[in-house]
């Protein structure tokens, strides 16, 4: 059972699904909004502070990806699930791209679903250290925000934010990419060991300065990452 004060925000235009997901999480004890328009959306979103935003992508008046866009441009790093019947790995490239924390491809397991959005909503609950600091950068986990001597702060998504963090206590450790999907996305489910890679990718343009030569998200061959600070 999740934490009954815990919201779930999600926009979906089907109303049968609509309807089963907010069936769903209201039995895992999640107070649930359900929006299927943008605009319905962006007034539900208007002052509150969900725990989690499942958003479809294709929408009558627009796409998620187009809500997420405006929330990271405005500084709300709400975590958000993407749901759609998009499986183009252009399409997930774009989801992670614009914000997202992860991508799940209709028709899906609804019980996967459902560990994705409690391993989710739990972790971003836990109380850590609000910050890591180095000679030349710094990350505000409170805020997920990347700062960097003489450049403008890089927003992070909550997954990037919590696979640099679980990186950062493993200070020169290998740490696999199953490894990874299990103890930051919170499964050990998932259909490619990609999405880490991807994040990874996204991570080093904002981190690093050359992200081609990285200096601090260090490849290791046939295993995984790491960190060296």
């Amino acid at each position: 059972m999740s934490d009954e004060s815990a919201e779930v925000v999600v926009v979906e235009d089907e109303e049968d699904l609509a309807f089963l997901l907010r069936q769903n999480l209201e039995t895992q004890g999640y107070r649930v909004t359900t929006c299927g328009t943008l605009r319905a959306a962006r007034h539900a979103l208007e002052g509150a502070r969900p725990a989690l935003l499942l958003l479809d992508v294709n929408l009558p008046d627009g796409t998620g990806f187009d809500l997420l866009g405006e929330l990271r441009r405005a500084q709300v790093w709400t975590p958000a699930i993407f749901l759609t019947a998009r499986s183009a790995e252009a399409d997930r490239l774009l989801g992670f791209a614009v914000g997202g924390d992860d991508y799940v491809v209709k028709p899906f397991s609804m019980a996967e679903l459902l560990a994705r959005v409690a391993a989710i909503v739990r972790r971003s609950q836990l109380t850590r250290p609000p910050e890591a600091s180095f000679p030349t950068f710094r990350i505000d986990f409170e805020r997920y925000v990347l700062h960097r001597v003489g450049q403008e702060p890089a927003p992070l998504t909550y997954l990037e934010s919590e696979l640099l963090r679980y990186l950062i206590e493993r200070p020169g450790e290998a740490v696999s990419r199953n490894t990874l999907l299990n103890e930051v996305w919170g499964y050990d489910r998932f259909p490619t060991t990609r999405t880490v890679d991807t994040h990874v990718l996204n991570l080093r343009k904002k981190l690093e300065e050359d992200p081609k030569q990285p200096r601090h998200l260090l490849t290791v061959h046939g295993i995984g990452y790491k960190f060296v600070a």
